[in-house]
Formats: structure tokens, C-alpha cells, sequence
């Protein structure tokens, strides 16, 4: 994956939530519905991509799900 695209702070949120690397990586690489079925990964491309995935996984630890 290239990490160079995620900000090392999400990162490290989407590893506190999953618990481990295998986890995060696969979630940041794979599309997902909450966010218009493109990767986290893609979407950190942008600013407001950035915005969109901190507050999924912010809602994720909030609630525990999408």
C-alpha cells in the first residue's frame, strides 16, 4: 500500500480500531459503501476525501459500525 497518500494520523487511527496492520491496510485498500464504493486509500488523495474517511472512522469507534 502507499502509506505516503495516508497521513500518518489516520493511520494510526484505523490501526487503533482494527488492532492490527493486515486489518487497516485491508480496510484503507478496499472500496467501501460508506464512502461511495472507492477505497479510504483513494479517497486520501484529496482534502475532502481526508475529511470523509477521519469521520468514518471516527463514527466507526463511536459506534462500533457504518
Amino acid at each position: 500500500m502507499d502509506k505516503q497518500q495516508i497521513p500518518e494520523a489516520l493511520y494510526d487511527d484505523a490501526l487503533a480500531y482494527f488492532g492490527d496492520r493486515e486489518k487497516a491496510d485491508d480496510w484503507l485498500q478496499t472500496e467501501n459503501i460508506a464512502l461511495g464504493l472507492v477505497s479510504p486509500a483513494y479517497l486520501c488523495r484529496t482534502e475532502e476525501g481526508l475529511r470523509q474517511v477521519a469521520d468514518l472512522l471516527k463514527h466507526l469507534k463511536e459506534t462500533g459500525h457504518v
